[in-house]
């Protein structure tokens, strides 16, 4: 097989212009712990030096931005009554248009990642049917049902690095610092999601002027970032590693912000794209493709966490990908499930509503999306520090498309971005 050239391609990390020589079929670059590296394997040269031999694979890149694939860390990908191999495949279908190469895929109820026969049946399936790189989250407590610890020795033995109960805060806070203190014996991180479950049972969405007109019981912000403090000071006391899930609020931001800056170490973070982009304006008349957990916010939260993203108080942005069928979604707002799909469009999506506006450089976007989701999951050997593999992506910023309901890959239609227009086309793998 003959080597492929890619050239005029504009390296995102630094705006170049470069040719390079991939080598045999889509060779990875590595990402290591300190950003991302073009390997040996990848000849690089400045844009119309490097000399391509006549017959070669070319793809000539003019236009286009290259840059590593993304990692998801937060992402559902079960569909309750579905079979969980379709599940898988068109999740991993979704990730690829997406410009996603892998994911952290949250427990859920058709994925209970307690025990080691789920994890190596999933690991099988994602092996037969998946296009892209799934990472199992283990179970906080067994079957999620924030009662009893699970058996964290067999989830490590398998290969889990991060436990969550899907985000969900475990209902005794013993249990929760006991298990934390055993798990930081093995170095696992724990993802919660900042909550009071007594403030936020029975709440809806932001409480707001569109709440009250709409008469829906808010959330209030506080239940988060009370959540938040908590599970901080919890973590810090059993020194294990913490991974705060879906902020969505100003002060949530802060808080996490002062816990770094006093020293805290094994503190990240992540926010929702959807906490980005829209706010509970969004619900409008009803609309449950906006119910989300936690809910929409103000668009004065929309801006901290983006100014959190930009100085690192945020690590990652995540899809919190969530499918759920079309006439669950029809369901009157309080009967509805919470959560939107966002695999099928999340480079686009940033790009179009990020980065061309000019609120996020690529860089940035790629320490959020790749370098920093990547180092937390940290799905390689420790003890030898191998790094990891990731494909290279090419990106279409001038292609425009239409989402439609036939062009999501993820099976599911709950993507506010439905009916829009969005810039950029991914390619993944490159040699596509």
């Amino acid at each position: 097989m003959t080597n492929t050239y890619i050239t005029n391609a504009t390296w995102a990390l630094t705006g170049e212009k470069i040719d390079l020589r991939m080598g045999h079929g889509d060779e990875p670059i590595t990402i290591h712990r300190d950003g991302i590296a073009l390997p040996g394997i990848s000849k690089v040269t400045p844009a119309g030096e490097m000399q391509v031999p006549a017959g070669a694979r070319q793809i000539n890149a003019e236009g286009k931005i290259l840059l590593p694939a993304l990692f998801d860390l937060h992402a559902t990908i079960n569909i309750d009554g579905h079979s969980k191999r379709e599940s898988i495949y068109r999740a991993g279908q979704a990730a690829n248009r997406g410009g996603v190469w892998g994911m952290l895929v949250m427990p859920s109820r058709g994925f209970v990642f307690d025990n080691a026969a789920t994890l190596d049946s999933f690991d099988d399936a994602v092996s037969q049917r998946s296009l892209a790189t799934m990472v199992p989250a283990g179970c906080i407590t067994e079957g999620m049902k924030g009662e009893q610890q699970a058996p964290y020795n067999t989830l490590a033995a398998r290969g889990v690095t991060i436990l969550s109960d899907s985000g969900n805060m475990p209902a005794s806070l013993l249990m929760l610092h006991r298990a934390m203190k055993y798990a930081a014996e093995m170095e696992l991180t724990f993802a919660i999601r900042g909550d009071v479950p007594c403030l936020s049972h029975n709440t809806y969405m932001h409480p707001s002027s569109t709440s009250y007109l709409l008469g829906l019981h808010g959330t209030p912000a506080c239940a988060e970032e009370i959540g938040i403090e908590t599970i901080i000071r919890l973590a810090k006391d059993a020194g294990v590693r913490l991974h705060v899930q879906t902020v969505s609020t100003a002060e949530g931001v802060e808080i996490i912000r002062r816990a770094k800056a006093a020293g805290m170490k094994g503190l990240t973070a992540e926010v929702a794209l959807h906490h980005l982009l829209y706010t509970h304006e969004n619900v409008g008349d009803y609309d449950t493709t906006f119910k989300t957990v936690p809910p929409l916010r103000e668009s004065s939260d929309c801006a901290a966490l983006l100014a959190g993203v930009k100085d690192g108080t945020i690590d990652c942005i995540v899809t919190d990908h969530t499918p759920c069928l079309p006439f669950a979604k029809k369901q009157d707002f309080v009967s509805a499930p919470q959560g939107m799909v966002g695999l099928d469009t999340f480079l686009p999506a940033i790009y179009t509503h990020l980065v061309k506006p000019g609120k996020l450089s690529w860089a940035e976007v790629v320490r959020a999306c790749c370098t920093a989701p990547v180092d937390i999951v940290n799905p390689y050997d420790r003890e030898e520090d191998v790094p990891v593999a990731a494909p290279l992506l090419l990106f279409s910023p001038d292609e425009q498309q239409l989402i439609t309901a036939d062009s999501l890959s993820c099976g599911t239609t709950n993507n506010p971005m439905l009916g829009s227009t969005l810039s950029g086309t991914v390619t993944l793998p490159i040699n596509r």
